[in-house]
């Protein structure tokens, strides 16, 4: 398959995830936190059987990656990022929230990869970053009531 379609059943997936995570902590009650231990142990769970036949990778990849893995996805997208993002949908309308999130993700996204990973944008690449922006920025300023179904 190609990463395209990787991103967009990523897409599908996140968006799916955070109408039922935002459903969950608001019934719940539950501080951000608490939501995403919840999340996190569900994920452990199910990851650790996935990858039960893997384990052996670690082994031969050495710590570098796998401290770039545990930092990166562990600490800063899996604990800080899930919390900060369940605080903004505890409260937050989720047209709103995840249009911020996900609309400046590829660009700050893009960003580091041109400083950090030697990565070049194109003109389309560009323009891209550009309407995220602009969506963001048109969904931030211009919020207007929501219609309620």
């Amino acid at each position: 398959m190609k990463p395209e379609m990787w991103a967009v059943l990523t897409a599908i997936c996140w968006a799916v995830g955070s109408v039922l995570e935002k459903k969950g902590v608001k019934l719940g009650e539950f501080t951000p936190v608490m939501g995403t231990t919840i999340r996190t142990v569900v994920s452990l769970t199910l990851l650790l059987v996935l990858s039960f036949s893997f384990w052996g990778e670690v082994k031969t990849a050495g710590l570098k990656p796998v401290l770039l893995i545990a930092v990166g996805g562990g600490v800063i997208a899996g604990c800080l990022g899930i919390v900060f993002l369940y605080s903004a949908l505890r409260d937050g309308q989720i047209s709103i929230v995840l249009t911020i999130a996900f609309c400046l993700t590829p660009v700050i996204g893009a960003i580091l990869g041109c400083l950090f990973l030697e990565e070049r944008l194109g003109l389309v690449q560009i323009l891209g970053i550009v309407m995220c922006v602009a969506g963001a920025a048109l969904v931030t300023l211009f919020n207007l009531p929501a219609v309620k179904s």
